[in-house]
């Protein structure tokens, strides 16, 4: 059973993304000071607040 054309890159684009973002902000957080701190912690939050939104968003109706 295969997927159709362009399912699995929409299913898992947002995670791998966050995935890349997050090891991006570990690395800067640890091999560098300074700005990169600054953009470290903002690449390690933006995991965060894209799960806070999805937990505290309301629900959508049944269709």
């Amino acid at each position: 059973m295969s997927a159709p054309d362009g399912t699995l890159r929409r299913v898992w684009a947002m995670p791998i993304a966050l995935g890349v973002l997050t090891l991006a902000g570990l690395v800067a957080g640890l091999l560098a000071d300074g700005a990169w701190d600054v953009a470290a912690v903002a690449a390690l939050a933006l995991p965060l607040a894209v799960g806070a939104w999805h937990v505290l968003r309301p629900a959508r109706s049944p269709r």
